[in-house]
């Protein structure tokens, strides 16, 4: 009886399936991490956890690495043209500095519908001529971009839900006399972040 190993490499080799090493060995790789929360704390875990999660999947890949192939970012993905890193990286894609993109997930790279059909596009002209995630497998074919897309629109529904969630719990705080941030002019903040008028 054959080892699962053994079975997949004979099936890659009855149909000319390249392994994901010999796939990767000629690309040239930039890793894209990018923050998720405006908690400061939890970015510099974020980032970090995302950059030694996808030095992982690197290896598995085998693909090198180098401190100067990764790009983190702080901007949000959330509108188009925000993020001048995430910019830089596809100018320099298109410039055939890289060939390919590891990140830790598609939500990283795109939030957006812009952003999200630019990427898609760039791999449809061959530009970029892979995707590699280490919580997603991407596929470089017709059902592969079309699960890609769906990918990137599910993102932009949870970035958009959660904006919707925060801008109604403000609007009804106001309405229930609370203020969020810092007390306004003449006003001190007591319980239940209420404000009382400052006589003084």
């Amino acid at each position: 009886m054959i080892s699962r190993q053994e079975f997949v490499e004979t099936l890659q080799e009855r149909f000319g399936i390249k392994n994901e090493v010999e796939q990767n060995k000629d690309l040239r790789y930039v890793m894209y991490v990018r923050k998720s929360t405006t908690d400061e704390a939890k970015q510099v875990r974020s980032i970090g956890d995302q950059i030694s999660d996808c030095k992982r999947r690197a290896v598995t890949a085998g693909i090198r690495i180098s401190d100067r192939d990764i790009v983190v970012e702080t901007e949000s993905a959330k509108e188009a043209d925000m993020r001048p890193k995430f910019r830089k990286m596809l100018d320099e894609i298109k410039a055939n500095r890289y060939d390919a993109i590891l990140a830790w997930h598609p939500d990283r790279l795109s939030r957006n519908m812009k952003e999200a059909g630019e990427i898609i596009d760039l791999i449809d002209k061959g530009v970029i001529k892979n995707l590699l995630f280490d919580s997603y497998t991407f596929t470089n074919d017709t059902s592969g971009k079309t699960m890609l897309g769906m990918i990137f629109v599910m993102s932009k529904q949870y970035s958009d839900h959660l904006s919707d969630g925060v801008k109604r719990g403000i609007r009804n705080s106001t309405l229930e006399g609370a203020y969020l941030r810092t007390a306004k002019h003449g006003y001190y903040k007591i319980a239940d972040h209420k404000l009382k008028p400052d006589d003084e």
